[in-house]
């Protein structure tokens, strides 16, 4: 399952009292507020582990995400514009994924891989009409492009991806439901630019997932298979998110958001 992450906003546990001004200072405090530490809980069988991730930066620029498997991500910025994320493991680099943006929108990101001979992949982005955006796939070897025809459509709705549909013959489709709460990266400077494609974390979306509703379908447009995830949230009293949970007793994932 695709890190739920597009979940997170902060976690200063603060007393809030009825007072206008205790009020006002909470609205500028949620300016601010950016997650530092993450904390995953999951539980596979009853057995649980916990991966944690730390979140340094620069300003409001995202810096480092360090991870306790020895794993980080390392982002550098052109201006306000996030243009490469490096991915390290037990600081050897894995592969690095460069943006480029025109218009002050997202045109094309390229991983290229540290080892073996994997080629380039290109996605190349689309922005139709209707406002949905297509992620159209590629790969680059030798420096010539070969396109797939493989794409996946993103459809928008009040500042969150509401659904993305991922089409190669067969389609898979994801319909998302959000609360109207605040997203832990609202605050993070050129991150919703880069729509969903962190492997880790949404984030596009302003808000909160509810529910995540998968489809399958075959070559014929029938549907094979759906499965719904409904996300149980918490919030701090800035009215970010602070505590998600996914799952049952048996089986489970839960991320605590602290800012």
């Amino acid at each position: 399952m695709k890190k739920i992450l597009c979940l997170f906003s902060a976690l200063s546990i603060v007393l809030m009292s009825s007072c206008s001004s205790d009020d006002t200072s909470n609205e500028a405090g949620s300016e601010t507020l950016l997650p530092k530490k993450i904390v995953e809980t999951t539980v596979l069988d009853g057995k649980s582990g916990t991966l944690d991730y730390t979140i340094t930066y620069d300003g409001n620029k995202l810096k480092q995400i360090s991870l306790s498997d020895a794993s980080k991500y390392v982002y550098t910025y052109t201006g306000d514009l996030i243009t490469k994320i490096e991915a390290f493991k037990s600081s050897e680099l894995q592969s690095t994924d460069v943006y480029a943006y025109e218009g002050g929108k997202l045109v094309s990101k390229i991983t290229t891989y540290a080892f073996g001979s994997t080629p380039a992949q290109k996605l190349t982005f689309v922005y139709n009409a209707n406002g949905t955006v297509n992620a159209n796939e590629s790969e680059i070897s030798n420096k010539v492009e070969t396109k797939y025809d493989t794409t996946t459509l993103y459809t928008f709705a009040n500042g969150n991806i509401v659904s993305s549909e991922y089409i190669n013959g067969e389609r898979e489709k994801i319909t998302s439901t959000f609360d109207d709460k605040k997203n832990p990266f609202t605050n993070v400077t050129g991150a919703k630019l880069l729509l969903n494609l962190d492997e880790n974390f949404d984030f596009y979306s302003i808000n909160n997932l509810l529910t995540q509703t998968t489809a399958s379908y075959d070559s014929t447009g029938k549907i094979t298979d759906t499965e719904t995830i409904t996300f149980t949230n918490k919030y701090n009293a800035n009215n970010f998110l602070s505590e998600v949970f996914v799952g049952d007793a048996k089986n489970s994932d839960k991320f605590t958001i602290a800012y």
